[in-house]
């Protein structure tokens, strides 16, 4: 089912390209304030189409919502349901940061704020690429990359018709900021590849992916419920060069009790830390962690969360104590399954085109395009 926020729908609206596919991205959520800037804004309400501020005209608003109190915009509260915010003369800017067509702002269910970005699909593409890998990197990656992304997103879109979002702009699904990170290589890619997803037996898949696999890629069996015999554990030798392909992780026995209390952890301190199972591909799948009162039994996956995911930079990991300090030794950044970006790369660099990429990656897939 989908997310059941309380009050009335905000709608944000400016100067839009042509409608295609619309793809609907959650760009803030759980804020209590923002600040919208345009030119000539104007706003009114959503039910009546009555303006505010008529008489007035403003490059700059004020968004918030505190507790136990309306919307207010400009620090004038708002009695209704909803609002339509308006910059006809150009694009709307959410804190600094410009997006394109229009935006929509649920309030949430802590007092909070939603905002959310509707515009076509190709042209968040194009807003995507330069979050997810360097513009620089051969255009066979690039355009690789603007077919998982795409795949991705109809996926999601597909799922989450009860939703009022289809993709998340943060790493939870993929990252988007706007459209200040639009350029040509970019845009070049996205043209190129326009409509065309990975499929499975004629439907999109779940095209997952991730920075760096450190060699051999995860089954998704251990991350996600589902079926998805497009997604299988594949060497990688194209990801050596990645500066992702090692990393350390110190962390003092303190610090990692503070974090693991959280998760279930109850003991005054650390004694030790021992890998109970690990995946075929060599990532764990569980901890055991001892204390005075006992052992906690932890996922990798979610003592990874616990951590931070830029810490802790993959669950493919050793772990050793020396004077209190726990050594984390990894290979590899994400979650492993899927495409590999700096393995795709590497595949480029020696002469393949972005469809061997994604073929490679994706067992039994076809690309075409899906009405």
């Amino acid at each position: 089912m989908g997310t059941i926020l309380s009050g009335g729908i905000f709608f944000a609206s400016g100067g839009g390209a042509e409608a295609k596919e619309i793809i609907r991205v959650l760009i803030l959520r759980d804020v209590a304030q923002f600040e919208v800037s345009g030119q000539d804004l104007a706003l009114q309400d959503l039910k009546t189409g009555r303006a505010f501020f008529k008489n007035a005209k403003f490059s700059s608003l004020t968004v918030e919502r505190k507790a136990g109190s309306p919307p207010q915009v400009h620090g004038h509260p708002i009695s209704a349901q909803g609002f339509l915010l308006t910059s006809p003369r150009g694009l709307l800017a959410i804190n600094g940061r410009r997006y394109r067509d229009q935006l929509k702002i649920f309030p949430g269910p802590n007092r909070d704020l939603w905002v959310i970005n509707e515009l076509p699909l190709e042209q968040y593409l194009v807003g995507l690429i330069r979050c997810e890998v360097p513009s620089q990197w051969s255009g066979e990656v690039l355009k690789a990359q603007a077919v998982v992304a795409r795949t991705y997103a109809t996926y999601q879109k597909g799922n989450r018709l009860d939703e009022l979002y289809d993709v998340d702009s943060r790493v939870t699904d993929q990252v988007y900021e706007g459209m200040d990170k639009e350029d040509v290589r970019s845009q070049q890619a996205v043209k190129e590849t326009e409509g065309e997803l990975l499929l499975y037996q004629g439907l999109p898949i779940f095209a997952v992916y991730h920075a760096c696999c450190g060699g051999k890629t995860e089954s998704p069996e251990h991350l996600w419920s589902g079926n998805f015999p497009y997604l299988r554990s594949t060497a990688c030798n194209f990801c050596l060069d990645s500066p992702h392909f090692l990393w350390n992780y110190p962390v003092g026995s303190d610090t990692l009790r503070r974090v693991l209390e959280s998760g279930g952890f109850s003991g005054p301190q650390v004694l030790g830390i021992e890998v109970a199972q690990r995946s075929q591909s060599g990532r764990v799948l569980q901890l055991s962690i001892q204390s005075e009162k006992g052992r906690l039994k932890i996922s990798g996956k979610e003592f990874r969360r616990l951590l931070g995911y830029d810490l802790l930079r993959s669950t493919n990991f050793v772990v050793r104590e020396s004077g209190g300090i726990y050594h984390f030794s990894g290979l590899g950044w994400g979650h492993g399954v899927g495409l590999c970006q700096w393995g795709a790369r590497g595949m480029a660099e020696g002469g393949a085109d972005y469809r061997s990429i994604l073929k490679y990656y994706y067992q039994k897939v076809e690309i075409g395009k899906f009405p």
